[in-house]
């Protein structure tokens, strides 16, 4: 067992929360058929590899909360060992885990359910234990912080600042006064991952204080005032932290996990040679360039070209000649005779006609496509839930 999977202080009898609820607004339309953690991610959602790391880190379960399509989700995971899906009415990221307060004994953890990442749970839960603060958050090194929630902390990593997605202006402002107070040796560019560890008081408080909706914009900031230690824990440096916001950075976390940048994350589908997954049932006559994921029951036939940089979902059929590449194919879907399909997503139960080419675009579920499509994003034809095309 590495040291990453080691089971200390508590860890087997701690719980997990994933939070799922949120719309994914900024994934449009791919969030429209199915919530953003269940979006295909080479051959299971997004939010199974997350649930898959917690269990494997030593959690002794992990709650799941769901609303936004949130029965796609508790169908997804019901009956499965140590994993309890549930649908809530919730209003916020902290109002989840207020309405599950009476589940949780002792101190716990809290992820959001739309990042990929390979930092490892149990040495931040442990760190946490360790150090015993009211709160404990993972920070991450970026080189453009602006698009997230920046975190400042002093030379003993406790946080004495939170600035949840300031505007640029802000921002600027903040790092200017950062410096000038705390010493330019100091991170300026540390944003909040996602991952939290939590004493059990903290549930009291979100139930004594309903009006604590966000863990970022209402609940650090409300501790910090009162007087609590929030304590920082810097991730490994090299660790993979993506937030799963927009269909480009959707495609990008896809490609590195194909080319094995997040440790412990693996496609479900047998490694054949370096970068080429291929699952159970796949025929594959055509040629294929890694990095490429193919899914169960995928058909890929003679003079057909896939890759580099494609992942195709369970019951994808590729006809002859076609030419599939920098693209992500949901389930059920086809392309056609001749066709070309290049730096685009094609959503479940859709289909790419014969000799079309489809560049820098988004073909919604359901959808025949006829002609040309560059750059341009088509919408759903209908509601179909990627997990119910294959059933």
């Amino acid at each position: 067992m590495s040291s990453t999977e080691k089971v200390l202080h508590g860890v087997n009898v701690a719980v997990a929360i994933v939070l799922a609820g949120g719309v994914g607004s900024r994934l449009y339309p791919l969030s429209k058929v199915t919530p953003k953690p269940l979006i295909p991610f080479a051959g299971a959602p997004l939010i199974e590899y997350l649930v898959d790391s917690l269990l494997k880190s030593g959690f002794f379960e992990v709650i799941i909360t769901a609303k936004y399509l949130g029965d796609q989700i508790v169908k997804y995971f019901k009956g499965r060992p140590r994993v309890k899906p549930l649908l809530l009415n919730s209003r916020d990221t902290a109002d989840a885990v207020r309405l599950v307060a009476d589940m949780i004994k002792g101190d716990f953890l809290v992820s959001m359910g739309d990042v990929a990442t390979d930092i490892p749970f149990s040495v931040f839960f442990e760190f946490h234990l360790s150090k015993s603060p009211t709160a404990s958050i993972v920070l991450k090194q970026v080189d453009n912080p602006l698009p997230y929630g920046l975190v400042y902390v002093d030379e003993g990593g406790y946080v004495y600042h939170f600035a949840e997605k300031p505007r640029s202006i802000e921002a600027c402002l903040l790092l200017l006064a950062h410096h000038k107070s705390r010493g330019a040796h100091l991170y300026s560019n540390l944003v909040n991952a996602g991952i939290y560890a939590f004493k059990e008081e903290v549930l009291s408080l979100l139930v004594e204080k309903p009006s604590l909706m966000d863990f970022g914009r209402h609940v650090f900031p409300y501790l910090l005032e009162q007087g609590h230690k929030v304590l920082g824990w810097i991730a490994p440096a090299g660790s993979y932290w993506n937030d799963i916001g927009v269909p480009s950075v959707y495609k990008e976390a896809v490609w590195d996990l194909l080319e094995g940048r997040i440790s412990n994350w693996s496609p479900r589908g047998r490694l054949y040679s370096r970068g080429l997954y291929i699952a159970e049932g796949a025929t594959v006559k055509g040629s294929v360039i890694p990095p490429v994921y193919i899914g169960k029951d995928v058909v890929i036939e003679e003079g057909a070209v896939v890759g580099p940089y494609a992942s195709l979902e369970e019951g994808t059929i590729v006809k002859k000649e076609a030419r599939v590449s920098y693209t992500i194919t949901w389930q059920s879907t086809t392309i056609a005779e001749g066709s070309q399909v290049h730096d685009s997503i094609v959503m479940n139960n859709a289909t790419v006609g014969p000799q079309v080419k489809v560049v820098s675009s988004i073909v919604g579920t359901g959808c025949t496509i006829g002609r040309d499509l560059i750059r341009e994003v088509i919408e759903p034809c209908s509601w179909v839930s990627p997990y119910e095309a294959i059933g």
